[in-house]
């Protein structure tokens, strides 16, 4: 993966292929229209009014404007730039066996360009006809590019890059490990760093450096450029629920964790951290920043995974998060699961999803939002799919959703329906189905006002 790797599609090409990852023929016309009449040159121009234009999903009809789109949101990424792939440079640090390292080239930083630290591979073999589908793979806070998830993601079949989005080289234990010398900025807490510019702050490196990373796999002859997805744990999950509305090529997501609407999050710790912009900065952050301000426009495939008391994705931000991008979402929320790397790239839901996705497997189970029959308290929730097994999830605590204690108890199942009696003084519940692969997916969490 060094400078021996030439991108197999020149500017032109490489433009032409956002339309081509769009599977819908009408989606096609609109964008290839635009790209027709103009000059190379003008690409730039076309990349920003396209999102404008179209948001249609690769599962559905085309849909003009078919969601609210936020007036006041502000791209300061040049997209037509990024959209190129980057030079490498081959790397002898940190090596791993049976791994690509480099560095690929990121985006000026106090006027000096920036390289950004990743690790490659693709399974062993042939790549099937058309090239290996692949993954990018986002860290979290106190991560680095792990080989470990390059590698899970091989044992199921996908190439997979894993980059450093904080400037260092994946060696040491955090947070002492060694930075390189043509490091980027890095993340000053929750977004502290606002009062410099656009192009001096973490999150606009971070989301500069994934899509990037993208356009580096995709220039590679061995992967299927209509058969990326990305990925992105706890801080990375935040990363990539941003890049879902900026990037249009990626075939899905998954957004482990992380979401947006963290400024609406009910965390006293986070809070004061917003408390402390001035308005224009607050403003600037939910422009620029937050991935609510990027998921309208978000329409690929988009798996959400959580655990039901997570302090970082707070499950009022998460869901709201999931309901506002307006693509296929499918929920994932498992009671108590921990917060980790490890743990994040863990749940077979993921591998399942991008599997469906890229490869026409089976489909994960669908569970609908339920709908609650006041009288007699029995939750009624639609699905698709061989369900196995379903439970009911509820708690009957209010205030702040980390701290709440959940429980569960089996549900009914039928063809296309599971239901269960809600116990009283519920709170909030969700109903988790199953099939015979044992992959969980979720309904949408119902909040209940209590008497």
């Amino acid at each position: 993966m060094g400078d021996s790797r030439r991108p197999k599609t020149q500017e032109g090409n490489a433009i032409k292929s956002i339309t081509l990852s769009l599977s819908v023929h009408s989606v096609k016309s609109v964008v290839s229209i635009v790209l027709s009449r103009v000059k190379t040159s003008d690409v730039k121009i076309c990349l920003k009014l396209i999102p404008c234009l179209i948001l249609a999903g690769p599962l559905g009809p085309v849909r003009m404007m078919a969601a609210p789109i936020p007036a006041n949101r502000s791209l300061p990424w040049d997209l037509a730039a990024l959209f190129q792939a980057p030079a490498t440079h081959p790397s002898t640090q940190c090596a791993v066996p049976g791994m690509h390292a480099c560095f690929y080239e990121g985006l000026e930083f106090k006027a000096r360009p920036t390289w950004v630290f990743a690790y490659y591979a693709a399974p062993e073999g042939q790549p099937p006809a058309g090239g290996w589908p692949a993954v990018v793979c986002v860290h979290g806070g106190g991560g680095t590019a792990y080989p470990e998830w390059v590698k899970t993601w091989n044992r199921h079949g996908y190439a997979a890059l894993a980059m450093d989005v904080e400037g260092h080289l994946p060696e040491g234990p955090f947070p002492n490990r060694r930075w390189h010398e043509n490091a980027g900025p890095s993340r000053v807490m929750t977004f502290m760093d606002i009062e410099l510019a656009d192009r001096e702050q973490w999150f606009y490196h971070a989301v500069a450096d994934v899509i990037r990373g993208h356009s580096l796999l995709r220039s590679f002859p061995e992967i299927n450029p209509d058969k990326i997805g990305l990925t992105g744990i706890s801080w990375g999950g935040t990363i990539v629920s941003a890049v879902a509305g900026v990037d249009p090529r990626f075939a899905f997501v998954v957004p482990v964790y992380g979401c947006g609407f963290m400024h609406e999050s009910g965390s006293e710790a986070r809070q004061r951290w917003f408390r402390a912009m001035s308005g224009e900065q607050l403003q600037s952050y939910r422009t620029k920043w937050d991935p609510s301000v990027h998921l309208p426009f978000a329409q690929m495939p988009i798996l959400w995974v959580n655990g039901s008391n997570d302090s970082f994705g707070e499950l009022g931000i998460w869901q709201h998060s999931a309901l506002t991008a307006t693509g296929p979402r499918t929920l994932c929320l498992r009671l108590r699961m921990p917060h980790g790397h490890a743990a994040g790239w863990e749940p077979r839901e993921i591998y399942a999803f991008a599997d469906s996705i890229t490869k026409g497997a089976l489909p994960l189970p669908v569970a609908r939002r339920p709908d609650l029959e006041a009288e007699s308290n029995l939750a009624r929730c639609k699905t698709q799919g061989k369900i196995t097994k379903a439970e009911l999830c509820y708690t009957t605590q209010d205030g702040a959703w980390p701290t709440r204690t959940w429980a569960s108890l089996p549900c009914g199942v039928n063809p296309d329906e599971v239901s269960a009696t809600i116990p009283q003084a519920t709170t909030a519940f969700f109903f988790n189905v199953s099939d015979s692969r044992d992959c969980l997916t979720s309904s949408e969490l119902i909040e209940i006002k209590v008497r």
